[in-house]
């Protein structure tokens, strides 16, 4: 395809009437190549404006992208875009040039990426996944001195106790429609992280690994006088209640881990650099990128806010204890039930890391929402509340 002239046309207009794309490139000037197999096509901006032409250009490129066509073609089918494509073990494309820029400006070079899987016409849209359905519970704030730390949490119903901890740059918000949705059954607990939402930033600054947030909070769980709760905890969280059930075989009554994994060296050290620099813009479109295409436009924008409300530096810690997260050696010795729950939508914890990690913890199941992303309770909450509701409800 990326032979044929007319595509390279094909792309400067639709690049030139994609509204989203004018508004990211509007400050930008700049060449953007992109290198296959047999040749390269370059992109030149200016003025919101883009010219395309399919062949090389004595001027060079300021940023410049180089793949194999059998990673161009995923990325024309819309299989894969900027942010997998870049991610170390996942895709195949390589960044040269002012890569700093690329990432300064990540939200035109994203948006280039989904444009060009819209040539030659937009994936066809599915049935959105049903709404959440609240319980009626009130949902109450309170604080917690854990080793001098004033811990925020929040809680709603009564019952056996789910204590659930947030995903990477998240809060206790992200857990707003299983605290309404479980809470006629079970009281449910949400956490915000040190450095995050109301939980104050501790003396040397955001942790950096999740062995700091696991013994924070076998302390809270303890002041809380919570007798073998359900831990719950998504992506970053996800792998951090393996980790606590690791430690504590006997502690838990039962563990869902989703989107976590034993096993997350998907971030690179450059991308965590990059989150001091523009790190509100990227985790918008990094987001955005890992979102279902049965989420809702309003739910889709809801992930997308909930991500950017974090700190730079807080970001960064996070990320950085995901990036360095393995655990493959321990989780076997994890005796409770544990629930690996994933959306089919998210690249950054495929199905194959989910079943290696089912295969060191015996007994352990997956669940896989469709049509759902990195966010399942946020994107589809009403069959993320159902799917773990069936699940401690065989763990009596």
């Amino acid at each position: 395809m990326f032979s044929e002239m007319g595509w390279w046309l094909r792309l400067q207009s639709a690049l030139n009437t994609d509204e989203a794309w004018r508004d990211a490139a509007r400050y930008f000037r700049g060449r953007v190549e992109l290198r296959h197999d047999s040749g390269t096509g370059i992109i030149s901006i200016e003025g919101g404006r883009a010219t395309v032409t399919g062949e090389t250009d004595s001027l060079g490129a300021d940023i410049t992208i180089t793949g194999p066509d059998s990673e161009w073609r995923r990325v024309l089918a819309g299989q894969v875009d900027w942010f997998e494509g870049l991610s170390p073990g996942l895709g195949a494309l390589i960044l040269s040039g002012n890569a700093v820029a690329a990432w300064r400006d990540v939200k035109l070079m994203a948006r280039t990426f989904t444009v060009m899987a819209q040539v030659d016409g937009a994936p066809a849209q599915v049935a959105f996944s049903p709404p959440p359905k609240p319980s009626g519970a009130p949902t109450t704030g309170h604080y917690a001195m854990i080793e001098e730390l004033r811990v925020h949490y929040e809680e709603a119903g009564s019952g056996p106790p789910i204590i659930c901890f947030h995903a990477a740059c998240q809060d206790t918000l992200m857990w707003r429609h299983v605290m309404d949705g479980l809470s006629d059954a079970f009281r449910v607990i949400a956490v915000d992280a040190p450095a995050h939402g109301k939980t104050l930033e501790p003396e040397g600054g955001p942790f950096q690994s999740l062995t700091q947030h696991a013994e924070l909070y076998e302390k809270l769980i303890a002041a809380l006088g919570l007798d073998r709760p359900v831990i719950m905890g998504c992506s970053m969280g996800g792998n951090l209640v393996l980790e606590m059930a690791a430690r504590r075989p006997d502690g838990y009554r039962a563990v869902v881990s989703a989107e976590g994994a034993d096993y997350t060296p998907t971030v690179a050290g450059f991308f965590l650099d990059m989150l001091l620099l523009n790190g509100t813009q990227i985790l918008e479109c990094w987001a955005m990128s890992m979102t279902g295409n049965r989420t809702t436009p309003d739910r889709a924008r809801e992930v997308m806010w909930q991500i950017t409300r974090a700190t730079p530096t807080a970001m960064r810690g996070d990320l950085q204890g995901y990036a360095n997260f393995d655990k493959r050696a321990v989780v076997g010795t994890i005796r409770c039930p544990v629930l690996l729950l994933r959306g089919d939508g998210d690249w950054l914890v495929s199905q194959k890391r989910v079943e290696e990690t089912q295969s060191h913890i015996p007994g352990s199941r997956i669940a896989v929402l469709a049509g759902t992303g990195h966010y399942p309770m946020i994107e589809n909450p009403y069959e993320f509340n159902e799917t773990v509701r069936e699940f401690i409800g065989t763990t009596a």
